[in-house]
This record gives C-alpha cells, structure tokens and sequence, in this order.
C-alpha cells in the first residue's frame, strides 16, 4: 500500500510518495489545478495510478493543512518582494502615476 510520508532531508519536509521525491501537492498541482489526466501522471512520474489517488486522497484528508502552508508561502514571498523593493529604493508598485513619470 502507499505510504505518504515526511523528511525535513527530502523537498523540504512536504508530504511525499515513500520511495520517491514526488509531493503531495506535486500530484494535486497536475491532477486538479491543471487539469492532467491522473493516469498520463503516474506514467510520467512512474508512480501507479493508485499512488496518485493516494496523494490526492491525503492532500484532501489534510486540505486545511495545505491551504494554511500555502498562505504562508505567499505571504513570505510578498514579504521577502517588499524587502527588496525597500533596500533597493523602489517605490511600491502601482503608487507612481504616469504623470509623476514624466
């Protein structure tokens, strides 16, 4: 039976099939948001079609979790974007009119 499991050691600790790197959300990125047929992915990740569901049933078993690591994630990246706009003397996006362009 598949296993999912987690390793800080291996992509970042993120849910994984045992045995393989290929994540959680890996699987739920093909198959749901984009749409791939399950099975075309289990062949190009040679995982069985019975891993991807297993995947796909643990990252719904878990869905809070995820949405939760993935806000975070977000946040972090708008957060780290604002850094670097301010030691660079950026203005924010959007706050400069084309007329003051000018």
């Amino acid at each position: 039976m598949t296993t999912v499991v987690s390793d800080e050691d291996i992509r970042s600790g993120s849910p994984r099939i045992e045995g393989t790197r290929i994540t959680v959300l890996d699987i739920k990125r093909r198959v749901v948001d984009n749409n791939e047929d399950p099975h075309v992915v289990a062949g190009e990740y040679a995982v069985s079609v019975g891993d991807v569901f297993h995947a796909l049933s643990y990252y719904y078993d878990h869905r809070e979790e995820f949405l939760a690591r993935e806000r975070d994630a977000e946040r972090r990246r708008r957060d780290g974007e604002r850094r670097t706009r301010e030691r660079l003397g950026l203005a924010d996006e959007g706050t400069e009119s084309a007329e003051e362009a000018d």
